[in-house]
């Protein structure tokens, strides 16, 4: 029985006693929910920036990172139509090849 409680390890047998949610969210899941909130709702689980790799939490990438990454895909201000240039371009962009830009 204790295995199957287990209530202080995913790992229990048990899928209806609260768990702890091992990224230190300070919530508690069913442990048959645990999967779910670990992979797709936990704001703490790791996270991975699609567009340049750096590697943090989903809260940090998303809230912290996203608005300084350097590869970022934005569209052009302007809107000439431009609609995925790399915040390290967008500069070069507009000062170069935007056709809307004025001068």
């Amino acid at each position: 029985l204790e295995q199957h409680l287990n209530a202080n390890s995913s790992a229990g047998e048990c899928q209806y006693v609260d768990v702890d949610c091992p990224y230190f969210c300070c919530n508690r899941y069913k442990r048959r929910d645990l999967e779910d909130h670990k992979s797709k709702d936990c704001l703490l689980r790791p996270f991975t920036c699609q567009y340049c790799n750096y590697e943090d939490t989903f809260l940090e990438v998303i809230g912290a990172h996203w608005p300084v990454c350097e590869k970022y895909p934005l569209p052009c201000p302007n809107e000439c139509g431009e609609k995925e240039i790399e915040r390290q371009h967008l500069k070069e962009h507009l000062e170069q090849t935007c056709i809307l830009q004025e001068v």
